[in-house]
């Protein structure tokens, strides 16, 4: 299966000036546990997470209030191609040990995907194979 059937297309975005508190506020609004930073014309700049924003608060002490996002974002993420496969997205995850990948396509940000997004998924096929064994043992 490809990534662009289980990406999320509904993208949390916020400019790299806005301060961490909003960037958090964002995330409580909208759910989520990231916020892409684009630039002004919605091209992808960084990725800000809920465990960026706890470590760089608890333990480097900076205030939320007046920080930027920027300054804590993860720079140049490494994103995928909506049309590989979610396995090989998991790979990519793995070997860069992140849990969330934008995805672009031509250069635009078109979505994101997590591995929560791909758990699910092998889950729903794990659970579709079952059920095909297990009338097949019946029959």
């Amino acid at each position: 299966m490809k990534v662009k059937k289980i990406m999320n297309k509904k993208l949390v975005t916020a400019p790299f000036s806005v301060t961490i508190r909003d960037v958090a506020l964002k995330m409580k609004e909208q759910n989520v546990g990231s916020v892409l930073i684009v630039d002004e014309d919605g091209g992808l700049e960084g990725i800000v997470t809920d465990r960026d924003i706890a470590l760089s608060v608890a333990t480097d002490k900076i205030d939320p209030n007046t920080t930027c996002a920027y300054d804590i974002m993860t720079s140049d993420p490494i994103s995928i191609d909506p049309n590989i496969d979610i396995d090989s997205a998991l790979r990519i995850m793995n070997k860069i040990n992140v849990r969330r990948l934008p995805v672009c396509d031509s250069g635009k940000l078109v979505g994101l995907v997590s591995s929560a997004d791909i758990a699910t998924e092998i889950k729903d096929e794990i659970n579709q194979f079952i059920s095909l064994e297990e009338a097949f043992v019946k029959h």
